[in-house]
C-alpha cells in the first residue's frame, strides 16, 4: 500500500483523538439540493454541527440522513456537543431534525429570527425532544467548546431583520493556535458583513483575520466582498454547495475576486466532502468524496452511489493490470477483498462471514499490478 494511502487512513483513524482540529465540510447536493453541513472535531475531543444540510420531498432527500448521520456514525460520534443552525432556511436546517432526533445534541445556537415554516417547526421540536439547551448567541460572545480554542460570534447582532433571513446568520471564528477559521454562514455582503466591519473598526470586535473562509452563501455574488476578503485574508476558501443547485452557485464573480486574491479554493460540488484539518501551525487538506449518479470512468477508482444501502460499485479505467480491492473501515481493518482482472466490482455490501457491512464510512483500496495504488471513500446507510 503506498504511503499516501496509509497517511490518509492514519489520519481518518486518530481524528478523534489526536490534539487537531478537523473541519469536514460535508457535501450536501442530490439533485437540485444544496445548503451547509460542517462538522468541527476540537482539540479537546468535542465534536460540533454547524448546519445540517436540506430536506425535500421533490425529489425525497434529507441531507442529515444520507451524509451527516453516516460520518457521525463511521466516526464513532454518538452524541453531539452542540449544534450551530446559522439561520432558519431549509438548506441549512433541514438535515438537523434527522441528527437531532437520532444523535442529539447538549446545546443547540440559534438565531434567533423566527420562521413559520414546517420545518422550523420540526426543528425546534427536535431540540427540545432531545434535551438540548437552546441559545442564542449575539455579537462578541465567547461561546465555550473546550481548551485550545477561541470561538467568538461576529454576527448576528439585535435588531434582527426579518425581511434579509441571510443576514440573521451566526458567524463564527474559530481559533486554534495559529490558524483560525471563519464560518460567514450565509452572510451577505448589506446588511451582514458590512455591519461586521463597522464592527471591527470601532474596535467593538477585533481583528477578523482567518486563515480559512467557509464562503458566505454558496459563492452567491451577494456575499464575499472585495472589503471582506481583504479583512479576513484567507489563505483558503470552502465552498459549500451542491452540484446541481438552480442558482448557478458559486457565481463567477466570487471566484474571480477569490482568484485575484490567490487563494486555494476548495468546493464539495467539485471535490465531495472533504476536510481541513490542523494542528494549530499547518493545515491539511483531503477529500472524502462521494454522492450521486455514475461519473465519468476515470484512470484511478470511484465509488457509487455514496452513500448506498445494498450495493456499491468500485470502477476504475481497463488498464489490463490485475488488481487486489479491498474495502477498509475506519479502524483500519480490511472487511472485503478480492483479486480481478476486470475494472469493476459490484459489491452486495455482504461480508465474508456472510453479514452485511455496517452503516458508516469506508475506504475501497485498489492496489494494481503496475504498482499503481488508488483511494476513494463511500458510505453506508440503512
Amino acid at each position: 500500500m503506498s504511503s499516501r494511502i496509509l497517511l490518509l487512513l492514519l489520519v481518518l483513524t486518530s481524528l478523534a483523538a489526536s490534539e487537531t482540529m478537523t473541519v469536514f465540510f460535508i457535501d450536501p447536493g442530490y439533485a437540485d439540493y444544496s445548503g451547509d453541513a460542517i462538522l468541527v472535531m476540537t482539540p479537546s475531543g468535542r465534536n460540533y454541527l454547524i448546519d445540517g444540510g436540506d430536506r425535500g420531498q421533490n425529489p425525497p432527500w434529507d441531507c442529515g440522513y444520507s451524509r451527516v448521520f453516516p460520518l457521525l456514525d463511521s466516526l464513532g460520534i454518538d452524541r453531539l456537543d452542540g449544534i450551530v443552525a446559522t439561520h432558519p432556511h431549509t438548506d441549512h436546517i433541514g438535515g438537523l431534525i434527522y441528527v437531532l432526533d437520532r444523535v442529539g445534541a447538549d446545546v443547540v445556537w440559534d438565531s434567533g429570527l423566527w420562521s413559520s415554516s414546517y420545518v422550523y417547526g420540526n426543528f425546534l421540536e427536535a431540540v427540545e425532544d432531545c434535551g438540548a439547551v437552546l441559545e442564542t448567541p449575539r455579537m462578541g460572545d465567547t461561546l465555550d467548546w473546550g481548551s485550545g480554542l477561541e470561538v467568538v460570534v461576529l454576527h448576528p447582532q439585535d435588531p434582527l431583520d426579518p425581511g434579509n433571513v441571510n443576514n440573521a446568520s451566526i458567524v463564527l471564528r474559530i481559533a486554534f493556535s495559529e490558524i483560525s477559521f471563519l464560518f460567514a454562514g450565509d452572510l451577505e455582503t448589506d446588511g451582514g458583513e458590512d455591519l461586521i466591519l463597522a464592527a471591527v473598526s470601532s474596535g467593538r470586535l477585533g481583528p477578523i483575520a482567518s486563515n480559512v473562509l467557509k464562503v458566505g452563501h454558496h459563492g452567491s455574488f451577494t456575499s464575499t466582498s472585495t472589503p471582506w476578503l481583504a479583512a479576513i485574508s484567507p489563505d483558503w476558501a470552502a465552498i459549500e454547495v451542491g452540484a446541481g443547485n438552480p442558482f448557478g452557485h458559486p457565481h463567477g464573480e466570487v471566484l474571480a475576486r477569490l482568484m485575484g486574491r490567490d487563494i486555494s479554493i476548495f468546493r464539495t460540488d467539485l471535490d465531495g466532502t472533504f476536510y481541513i484539518a490542523t494542528d494549530g501551525e499547518s493545515l491539511f487538506y483531503n477529500t472524502l468524496p462521494g454522492g450521486g449518479a455514475e461519473p465519468e470512468r476515470p484512470r484511478g477508482l470511484i465509488a457509487y452511489p455514496s452513500p448506498c444501502s445494498d450495493h456499491v460499485t468500485f470502477a476504475w479505467a481497463d488498464d489490463g493490470r490485475s488488481s487486489v480491492v479491498r474495502v477498509v473501515n475506519l479502524a483500519g481493518e480490511t472487511v472485503r477483498a478480492w483479486e480481478t482482472t476486470e475494472s469493476s466490482i459490484d459489491w452486495n455490501l455482504s461480508l465474508e462471514e456472510g453479514s452485511l457491512a455496517s452503516p458508516g464510512l469506508y475506504a475501497v483500496v485498489r492496489e494494481s499490478g503496475g504498482g499503481e495504488n488508488c483511494v476513494e471513500y463511500f458510505a453506508v446507510v440503512r
